[in-house]
């Protein structure tokens, strides 16, 4: 059996000579201008924030290029618009002719918006939790809700004035119990705005006191509003034209996927380090269903040493993807004795000898989305 063949059972399932990453969600850096109530950054462990430097950065975009990557992502643990050179490095990323996404908090469109729509943008993912100043300042600290809104509108205008469908833009919403409510209100305010999608996802909590005060899927009252929300937001879509894509709220839930895994993506950190995902990219603490777990960072491979595709192709990396492909992993959110259990108090290992693990994974249940 070769290196990029993995055995399950009875069956070897090997990759094809020709393995790649299609999509590279790349963090430019891990500083926002935001204090979000529930961002990751509150709980990371021994770790600084950065920028990624302008050498390794254009190392990245002449590999994937050569490699046959065809989307660049902007995001990560920090918000892309605050990096000094981020104007020049979307402009490279087109010079390459790659399809552009750039998630934002949108504070900055304001200023940067005819730059972005010259470039050519494919798509902007702004975060707005709501439609009411005051609620949207609460969770968003350091938001404004007006610059953004003013942002959005500037997009719609340039888009109308030359009669152009990029850049294509989407909200992510995420619902908590202060803006549940804000959900209807925020998908009308989408199409005055030309928005064409809004993204539903849920927190992450970061403690104990997070996930009985804040999460939407441990409270009744916030699961039925967004459930009987269901037929005026299908109303809405097909009236409007703007797509409303709701998460799962159970813990419980059958059919798990890896929204990277599934669409060929990797993730590289400020620093070069080479993750499967926004998730196991960073060393932090969340707290789910009753259970605080250590996220600690599995990296496959530093860009600053080694060559993308060598990464991709290594076996360690490719033993992961497979397993993760085909969910070969316990489930430990609905695991009846997740309480007692050492095993599922850090993504090390798991119950059926997987290390590390993804058995815990709020995002392969659809619960949390991340731009893609």
């Amino acid at each position: 059996m070769n290196k990029y063949s993995i055995k399950i059972g009875e069956w070897i399932i090997k990759t094809v000579d020709n393995t790649h990453p299609k999509e590279l969600m790349i963090e430019v850096t891990t500083r926002c201008n935001y204090d979000c109530i529930y961002c990751f950054r509150r709980r990371l462990i021994n770790e600084e924030l950065g920028d990624m430097n302008e050498k390794l950065f254009y190392k990245i975009i002449d590999e994937a290029a050569s490699i046959g990557v065809e989307k660049i992502s902007f995001s990560g643990w920090g918000e892309p618009l605050i990096h000094p050179k981020i104007i020049e490095f979307l402009k490279y990323v087109k010079k390459k002719d790659l399809e552009i996404l750039l998630n934002t908090n949108g504070f900055f469109l304001p200023k940067y918006v005819e730059v972005l729509y010259d470039i050519g943008v494919d798509n902007i993912t702004v975060s707005v939790d709501a439609d009411d100043d005051n609620v949207y300042k609460l969770i968003r600290r350091g938001g404004d809700l007006v610059r953004i809104i003013n942002g959005l509108l500037r997009i719609k205008e340039l888009k109308i004035r030359d009669n152009a469908l990029k850049p294509e833009v989407h909200i992510q919403f995420t619902i908590n119990r202060y803006n549940y409510r804000n959900l209807l209100p925020v998908t009308r305010l989408a199409y005055k705005l030309g928005v064409s999608k809004v993204i539903v996802s849920n927190i992450i909590p970061l403690n104990k006191e997070y996930e009985e005060q804040l999460s939407c899927y441990r409270y009744s009252d916030c699961i039925k509003e967004a459930n009987k929300l269901i037929t005026e937001l299908t109303r809405i879509s097909l009236e409007y034209g703007v797509e409303v894509s709701l998460p799962n709220y159970s813990l419980s839930y059958s059919e798990r996927s890896c929204p990277f895994i599934k669409r060929y993506a990797t993730f590289i950190r400020y620093d070069g380090g080479v993750a499967p995902c926004i998730y196991y990219a960073h060393h932090w603490r969340n707290y789910i269903n009753g259970v605080e777990r250590e996220i600690k960072p599995v990296i496959f491979g530093y860009l600053t040493k080694q060559k993308l595709i060598d990464i991709w192709r290594s076996p360690e990396y490719t033993k992961f993807r497979a397993l993760v492909y085909f969910m070969h992993q316990p489930s430990c959110l609905d695991c009846p004795v997740q309480e007692y259990c050492t095993l599922t108090l850090a993504n090390d290992y798991d119950c059926w000898g997987n290390t590390p693990t993804c058995a815990h994974c709020p995002y392969s249940r659809d619960m949390v989305r991340c731009p893609l």
